[in-house]
Formats: structure tokens, C-alpha cells, sequence
């Protein structure tokens, strides 16, 4: 919320392209923040826009990973407090002419007087959350110095110091995506004749870390995958969790495009359609074993029993073709599953999505005020934390994320011999130099070569 108050120069304008150019939220909201805490770091420093330079520059890298971004300023304190000050009047002033709201006259001051940014009128509810986001934001600053709600992360400086820098600010990528910011948003105004203090190019990114990529062993990932049937107790939330697990590592796809996935975008030979980053549409693909499991979700979710009522030739629907025919326990044969029965496909399942309403959510949660309802889905940061619980759990040394099932399916499938181009459309790269990020050899596979091709043994 502080950020809101800290702007460049036509920055509002820029971001209205991002919107005309239809990029996606999450991006413009990212360049938007972005942008905002660099205005907030020249208003800190008294540095107009039009005076930054190359050193301006150099200082801000500082800044950012030394994490000062963090810090509360004492501009911020005086800006909340005047932010209070002039909310707290507005209410009042609603409160004063409610009587007379209807009147064509009073309204058109209302809605003068309670104009925030361009946002527009607001109701005394509004401004009443917005005071006590304020007051909460000012108790806590003056409690918690080290933090600071509204800033980018809202967390203690020490709570970054696993992100590789060494002052406990952002980590080298991080600053560079928040510089890449800057330079898009010069390059912007170059494009429409505006005046820019530096050229785009003068702005340098930063060296960043080379780390080594690390995959678990295969075996590991089936652990974790396999997870939710032992340890769920609610048979439901067991069965859909398994069921995302599988997809994820089944078809490699992003953990922002699995919770995204709507009924209708899968059909009866395992083909899932989906719009990737950047607005890329790609085919994803099911194996038998994940779309066995996905059959057993969808019939716990009991789609055709009691949700569809339009069609009774689909409430009649076995969706496991077969009730339990080709169940696979909750531990698979060996890492890759062999031995197990070939699973139902999605010939029901396919029907029943072609009655159902366009983009219902496939997965949904079960907990909490949502509960059962086919209009919410599961959170990324739900699933995430699940996994991190699976793989404390199962004693994973490797950190493991949702990504890293992603890595995992491009790095063994390239172990079994798949073709780099093949795993960059399935993955959905633009550039196979992105790819070969993704695809890494395990250590388990070095090992053996090594052991294997070493010509002193």
C-alpha cells in the first residue's frame, strides 16, 4: 500500500501500454512495483527523475542489495500520517452529506473529493479499511522497525539472507529484473519522443550467481508424488493433491497453469490445452498413470452424480470405466510405475466437461469458506507449502518445488534419450538456450559416466 504513493514520471501512462499490449497481470503488476520503488528510492535520495545518471544508477544497485528498500524512511512515516489525515477528512464529509447522496450536486463533489489516483469514488467502507491498513501499517513501524507492510516482500531484512546477497537485500536476478524494469520504462519513452535523463543501454545489469542446478533422484520425486495418499487424512483432499502431483510431473507444465486448469481443457486422449507464459498457447500431454489418478480425483469430486443435472445419459457415467478395474496402489512398482495396470481413459470424463460450464475451475479446495465450491480454485502458495510439508516429511536433502518437478520431467526425459526441440515445445520455450537450463544431468547419471568412461580406473 506505501508503494501507491510513489510514482515516476507518466508512469501510470506506461503501464496502460503493458495493459493495451496485453501482457499479463502478474507482469504488470510486477513492473508497476518496480518502478514504484525506484520512485520511492529517488524520492529518498532527493534525486528528481530528469537528474538521474549513471552513478544515480550505481547507487540504487546498492540499495537494493543492501535491502534498503525494506527500511522505513522517515518521508514514509510523514506520508502515511498525511495519507490518515486526509482520509479520515473524507469519511467525515461522506458521513456529513449521506442524507443528501442522492443529490446529483453532492455526489459529483463526493466523487471529486474521494478521487484517489484515478481510481475513482469510494464508499465510507473503503476509506474506513483503508485507515485502519494506515494505522495498522504506523503501530507496526513504530513496534517493528526492521518492517515495513506495504513494501515489496513486507519481511525482515534477515528473513532475505538466504537469497544469496550479501547484505541480506535481493539477490543478483532480483535486482536485475527490477533494472530490466527501469530500462523497459526508458526505452518506453524513447518509442514516444519523451525525454529520458540516460539512455536504456547505459543501465548495466549485475554479474549473478552461477549455482548449481540440483534435481532429486528420481526415486524421490515418486516419493513425494505418492505423498498425499499416505499422509492425507481426508480422502478428498488426498486424491486431488495426488492427482496435481502426477499432472505436474506428468506433463511438465507450470505450477501457475496447473492450478489455471479449467474442465473443459483436457480430452479423452490425455491432450491438455493451455495458455502458457507470455500468452504462449502449447499441448500438454497425460500419462496412463497420471490419468488414472485424475480419473479417481474427478470421482471423488463426483462430478456426474451431483453437479450436472442438465443431461441424465451423463449422470450415469461410471468415470473410472470400469469402478476399481486398473487400480494402481499408492505405492507404484519401481520408480517408473512398471507393472501397473493400464488405467481408465477420459472418454467419460470428456462429457462430462462438455456439459459443464467454460472455465470451472478443475481443481478446487476443500477447506475453509470455499469449501466444495467450483468456483475457487487451489492457491500456488497452498500447493507449495504442501509440497515443502511432503518433502519434510519424506527427509528430501534436495530442495524441492513445484518447479522442480518441472525440472525433474525435462531432465529425465532428456535421461531416457528425448530430443532437446521435443522437450523445449513441451516445456514451451521460445529459445532451446532456456531449455538447456531446465534440463540438467543428475548426479546419479554423472556418477555412473564417471565410473563408467574414466580413463585411470
Amino acid at each position: 500500500m506505501l508503494l501507491n504513493y510513489y510514482k515516476l514520471t507518466d508512469q501510470d501512462e506506461y503501464i496502460l501500454e503493458l495493459q493495451n499490449n496485453n501482457y499479463s497481470n502478474r507482469t504488470i503488476y510486477n513492473y508497476d512495483r518496480d518502478l514504484s520503488i525506484f520512485a520511492r528510492f529517488l524520492d529518498h535520495q532527493e534525486v528528481d527523475f530528469d537528474k538521474v545518471d549513471k552513478k544515480t544508477i550505481t547507487y540504487y544497485k546498492g540499495y537494493l542489495k543492501s535491502g534498503e528498500h525494506l527500511s522505513v524512511h522517515p518521508k514514509d512515516k510523514e506520508l502515511l500520517d498525511e495519507a490518515l489525515e486526509r482520509v479520515s477528512k473524507l469519511v467525515s464529509e461522506e458521513e456529513i452529506d449521506s442524507e443528501e447522496r442522492h443529490n446529483a450536486e453532492n455526489a459529483d463533489i463526493i466523487a471529486k473529493n474521494s478521487q484517489n489516483r484515478s481510481r475513482g469514488s469510494r464508499t465510507r467502507e473503503n476509506y474506513f479499511q483503508e485507515i485502519q491498513h494506515i494505522q495498522k501499517t504506523l503501530k507496526m513501524l513504530k513496534n517493528r522497525p526492521d518492517r515495513a507492510p506495504g513494501l515489496p516482500g513486507g519481511m525482515r531484512r534477515t528473513a532475505l539472507s538466504s537469497s544469496g546477497s550479501s547484505g541480506g537485500g535481493l539477490s543478483s536476478r532480483s535486482i536485475n529484473r527490477m533494472l530490466s524494469s527501469v530500462r523497459s520504462y526508458l526505452k518506453w519513452r524513447v518509442d514516444f519522443d519523451m525525454d529520458v535523463p540516460i539512455p536504456p543501454e547505459a543501465i548495466k545489469l549485475i554479474k549473478t550467481e552461477r549455482k548449481k542446478p540440483q534435481v532429486a533422484e528420481l526415486k524421490d520425486l515418486v516419493a513425494l508424488i505418492e505423498c498425499p495418499s499416505k499422509f492425507e487424512k481426508d480422502p478428498r483432499v488426498a486424491a486431488r493433491n495426488r492427482a496435481m502431483l502426477e499432472l505436474l510431473f506428468s506433463t511438465g507444465m507450470r505450477i501457475s497453469e496447473l492450478v489455471g486448469l479449467n474442465m473443459d481443457q483436457i480430452n479423452e486422449q490425455g491432450k491438455i490445452f493451455i495458455m502458457g507464459k507470455g500468452k504462449k498457447e502449447r499441448f500438454v500431454y497425460l500419462t496412463p498413470r497420471a490419468t488414472h489418478y485424475l480419473v479417481e480425483y474427478l470421482r471423488v469430486r463426483d462430478l456426474a452424480l451431483d453437479e450436472v443435472k442438465t443431461d441424465d445419459s451423463v449422470r450415469d457415467i461410471d468415470l473410472t470405466e470400469g469402478g476399481d478395474k486398473g487400480r494402481i496402489d499408492g505405492d507404484s512398482k519401481g520408480s517408473k510405475g512398471v507393472g501397473a495396470p493400464t488405467p481408465p481413459d477420459l472418454k467419460g470424463f470428456s462429457r462430462v466437461a462438455a456439459v459443464r460450464k467454460s472455465g470451472e475451475a478443475l481443481f478446487i479446495p476443500y477447506r475453509g469458506g470455499r469449501e466444495g465450491s467450483v468456483g475457487s480454485r487451489i492457491s500456488t502458495n497452498y500447493l507449495q507449502e504442501k509440497i515443502a510439508e511432503y518433502r519434510q516429511r519424506l527427509g528430501i536433502v534436495v530442495p524441492t518445488s513445484a518447479h522442480s518437478l518441472r525440472h525433474g520431467f525435462a531432465t529425465y526425459l532428456a535421461e531416457n534419450g528425448a530430443s532437446p526441440a521435443a522437450i523445449q515445445v513441451l516445456l514451451g520455450h521460445e529459445s532451446l538456450q532456456t531449455t538447456t537450463r531446465y534440463v540438467h544431468a543428475s548426479d546419479r547419471f554423472a556418477q555412473e559416466t564417471h565410473e563408467k568412461k574414466h580413463p585411470l580406473r
